[in-house]
């Protein structure tokens, strides 16, 4: 902070500047040399609370000096500090409480900085806590109201991530937009913003009653439009259903198995839309998807032709006459591709099992390839 200081106020003068700590010792200054060297004006000043003038005749008796102006840094009431500045003090004197005055904009600013951060910090601890509750206490409630939460709410859990290979600039991306839904929702007492891992951010939007949902529901799709356009890699929504505080993580756990299900071609997936299907492919990990896909679809997967085929086949009900007119082939091209896919997976799509199980892996396949 010292050495911001020193860097803001020499962008205003060409003069020597340095910033001396409640010991007298220089901590920065625009002359490296001289940090960490002990300056007695400064002391004085320091212990005075009085602005003093360095003459050519302080050089020679007081240790550490230079002709110029030092000044207290006052914060709070209290001084906290000296900042210097060389030349003569008849030149300086005129702009040197207007440095002084910058010097304390800057702490106050980074104190302010640091107290909403700490804030912050805070209330995304309680949240991660909430998410993951077991049992919701008297005690817990209350010290969500002491965060300044207002815990007698329910809570609509909306899972934003942010897709994009370079993780530099993932994060970058990343705080441009939690600080541009911080000011989208400015109440945080009702609608929570927290990060919840690299490229993720949670926002839990507090709802009175079910008029309020149905209002919010469509503002979604609207916020998902806006973030879009303002960031340079996809956005994908998942929404939970509206829960009592005690039922958060209910809500928490649905809105990530929507997210699950999202992609570039439904960028916003609400939970409550969710078939018994994809809920079921939703709860499966990843390393599971993997083998099912890997295990029934084998390397047809590689065919894109192939794949193709299976998708409009499935698409268009099994129905061989629309799959051929989609595809734009004769049906006896259809049926060729058809025997070539049963002998790919080993079994016919005839078969009841075989259809379920085919279709399942080639769902599974459309969302991790």
């Amino acid at each position: 902070m010292s050495q911001r200081i020193v860097n803001e106020v020499t962008k205003v003068t060409d003069e020597e500047v340095i910033v001396v700590n409640d010991d007298g010792i220089i901590i920065a200054g625009s002359d490296q040399n001289r940090i960490g060297t002990f300056h007695e004006g400064a002391l004085r000043v320091f212990r005075s609370k009085q602005k003093m003038k360095i003459t050519e005749a302080d050089v020679d008796t007081l240790q550490g000096v230079k002709v110029g102006l030092n000044l207290p840094i006052f914060f709070q009431h209290d001084v906290i500090g000296v900042i210097g500045i060389t030349g003569d003090p008849q030149s300086v004197s005129p702009f040197g409480e207007l440095i002084r005055r910058m010097t304390e904009l800057i702490i106050q600013e980074a104190h302010s900085a640091e107290k909403l951060n700490s804030e912050i910090r805070g209330v995304e601890t309680f949240v991660y806590e909430w998410l993951h509750l077991r049992e919701y206490t008297i005690d817990f409630h209350e010290r969500g109201e002491l965060l300044g939460l207002t815990m007698d709410l329910s809570r609509m859990c909306v899972m934003i991530e942010l897709k994009a290979d370079n993780e530099t600039d993932l994060h970058l991306i990343e705080k441009d937009i939690y600080e541009w839904l911080r000011l989208k929702f400015p109440d945080g007492a009702t609608d929570t913003m927290v990060r919840v891992g690299q490229g993720r951010v949670l926002l839990l939007k507090g709802l009175k009653n079910q008029k309020e949902e149905a209002a919010f529901l469509p503002q979604v799709q609207s916020l998902r439009t806006r973030l879009s356009k303002r960031s340079p890699v996809p956005v994908l929504f998942g929404v939970g259903t509206r829960q009592p505080a005690h039922l958060v993580s209910q809500s928490y756990s649905e809105a990530k198995r929507a997210l699950q299900i999202a992609s570039s071609t439904a960028p916003v997936v609400f939970y409550d839309d969710l078939t018994l299907l994809e809920g079921f492919l939703a709860e499966i990990s990843l390393e599971m998807k993997q083998q099912v896909a890997e295990k029934v679809l084998g390397n047809m997967t590689e065919d894109p032709e192939l794949m193709e085929t299976l998708e409009v086949y499935f698409q268009y009900h099994m129905s061989l006459k629309e799959t051929a007119e989609h595809l734009h082939i004769h049906i006896n091209t259809l049926h060729y591709r058809l025997k070539r896919i049963h002998e790919k997976i080993g079994c016919h799509l005839k078969d009841p099992k075989c259809l379920a199980t085919t279709y399942i892996a080639y769902r599974i396949w459309k969302e991790i390839r």
